[in-house]
């Protein structure tokens, strides 16, 4: 018993220090979106030269870039995108760590099983997001680097795995909402 609560106490400790470093990496992504949008020259978006050259001891590839360009709004909104994905994980992670410290006390309680629907919706928003951004990241580096007869092709793939356990957290919700209505009704059994 002793254990399990120390492993809950570890767990909950875990997800706030994940969830404030996810916060902490939002803010260094909307000030780099920022710094896309406005700046007429961003020094971390160019290509460093006309070419990248990469040795390898009995090769070496030479990589040549079209036109030096600036980013396109393809970029800005893949970062957008990005930022959204990690809004979707710091309200997975903010809404596990609400849910952990029930857990000592009671973990069947209403606002559980919300949180459960919260954690589930923000899985599907996640993998469409993600979705979105990788596909706008594709399209950019596609636009930003020309390779002769090779064809670069951005795709829109979601990711089922995040839609299946978004699938299986909202079975856990409705699980739990079934146990506190258990709950109240043995509770009001006399």
């Amino acid at each position: 018993m002793q254990s399990s609560q120390k492993f809950v106490r570890i767990m909950a400790n875990l997800t706030k220090a994940l969830a404030v470093l996810t916060l902490v990496a939002m803010s260094f992504g909307a000030i780099a979106i920022v710094a896309t949008w406005i700046s007429p020259n961003p020094i971390f978006l160019k290509t460093p030269s006309e070419q990248l050259v990469i040795q390898t001891p009995s090769l070496d590839l030479i990589f040549k870039f079209a036109q030096e360009k600036q980013p396109s709004q393809t970029i800005i909104v893949s970062m957008l995108g990005a930022l959204l994905v990690a809004a979707c994980n710091f309200t997975i992670l903010s809404q596990l760590h609400k849910i952990l410290l029930t857990v000592p006390s009671s973990p069947f309680v209403p606002e559980n099983a919300h949180r459960l629907r919260i954690i589930a919706l923000a899985l599907f928003a996640s993998s469409f997001l993600n979705s979105v951004a990788n596909a706008l990241s594709g399209r950019w580096i596609h636009e930003m680097i020309q390779l002769p007869n090779v064809e670069a092709v951005a795709r829109f793939r979601f990711d089922f795995g995040l839609i299946g356990a978004g699938v299986l957290v909202l079975v856990l919700a409705e699980v739990f909402r079934l146990g506190v209505a258990m709950k109240e009704e043995q509770d009001l059994t006399i």
